[in-house]
């Protein structure tokens, strides 16, 4: 895969709030909303053992961001992922090297269960890179695997990869819009760029003046934006969110200092829009 470009830009979103479309989805009709990755327990493994890769697979610092990333962009745009809406990819020593199947396993309908056939020495032995790019290749073949009939689910699932190549850790995944006829706010988010904390990110368009400006703000958790951004208003030079006043916002926003505020002239000024 080539690895090109640094600067991320918004996709142009579908439906970015989903809001009424979600609430109308059946049982059958789930979207995607996460990716993880785990790990079963090979016969000479002596220990305490949760499954939770790390333990005998050696990950990396960025293996399950990239899961998350790939979930959530599909997320942005709608993915229907079936009756189930998280994936779980079990690494394994116990089938064929290379191997991709749907396991058998089955805790909860809301969860996928494939196994990914790989020796943890085979794995333990690649650098950091080689790793974060096999996590990459396996969950969208992953994905294919349980797509492959739908051509409309497997051309998102490419133009995500695509994505994903060219933006790396920097891909921003779109969540809130709000416009009005002198001004137009992009709400996204990032997850874990470069190894940092997660960010907002927060574009500011002023049609009047034809200007646009951007600026970044650390989360401690990506899902912490959901509760942090529920209402968007512009007053005093300021843009402000108004974050979800339910008990898990209020536990999820507390470490945050509210409002939520940004000083539109400290926003870094783009070019172009």
């Amino acid at each position: 895969m080539n690895i090109c470009g640094k600067i991320a830009t918004f996709a142009k979103p579908q439906n970015v709030s989903g809001y009424y479309t979600r609430n109308r989805m059946k049982s059958t009709e789930r979207i995607i909303k996460d990716i993880r990755f785990y790990e079963i327990k090979p016969k000479d493994f002596t220990g305490d053992f949760d499954g939770i890769i790390g333990n005998v697979y050696h990950i990396t610092e960025d293996t399950n961001s990239i899961g998350q990333r790939i979930a959530r962009k599909l997320n942005e745009w709608n993915f229907i992922s079936g009756e189930f809406d998280h994936i779980y990819i079990n690494f394994t020593e116990n089938i064929k090297l290379g191997e991709l199947i749907e396991s058998e396993k089955f805790l909860d309908k809301r969860i996928k269960y494939v196994d990914y056939g790989i020796e943890p020495k085979s794995f333990n032995s690649l650098t950091e890179f080689e790793k974060n790019q096999l996590v990459k290749d396996v969950t969208f073949k992953t994905l294919i695997l349980l797509y492959e009939k739908d051509e409309e689910k497997i051309g998102k699932i490419i133009e995500v990869e695509n994505l994903l190549n060219k933006f790396e850790t920097e891909i921003e995944i779109a969540y809130k819009i709000k416009e009005t006829n002198s001004y137009k706010i992009e709400i996204g988010y990032m997850i874990n760029p470069k190894k940092t904390l997660s960010k907002i990110v927060v574009k500011y368009f002023d049609k009047e003046n034809e200007t646009q400006k951007t600026t970044t703000k650390d989360l401690y958790f990506y899902e912490d934006i959901f509760y942090l951004v529920d209402k968007i208003e512009v007053k005093n030079g300021k843009i402000i969110f108004t974050h979800k006043k339910t008990s898990l916002g209020e536990i999820a926003t507390a470490k945050y200092e509210k409002p939520f505020e940004i000083e539109i002239t400290e926003m870094e000024r783009n070019n172009s829009h």
